[in-house]
């Protein structure tokens, strides 16, 4: 995707909390994405549980914005 003035703009949002107050509370998260912010048919939403699973996700979101990976509609393919 590129935005007017030749720039590619792709979006992710990653909103955590801790479920629990007590220590070790599980961490959560649920994360907004799209690599091409022209395309409102192109965000997803999805939950996540964990540190690493968050980590993996926006690690993903990023080789797929650079091109080195599918969108998750050529995964399901």
């Amino acid at each position: 995707m590129v935005a007017a003035g030749g720039e590619r703009v792709g979006v992710l949002v990653l909103r955590v909390w801790l479920e629990g107050s007590e220590p070790g509370a599980s961490l959560r998260a649920r994360v907004t994405e799209t690599t091409d912010v022209t395309d409102e048919r192109s965000e997803q939403t999805y939950a996540l549980a964990g540190a690493e699973e968050a980590c993996g996700a926006v690690c993903r979101w990023l080789r797929r914005f650079a091109g080195g990976e599918p969108d998750a509609e050529e995964d399901a393919s």
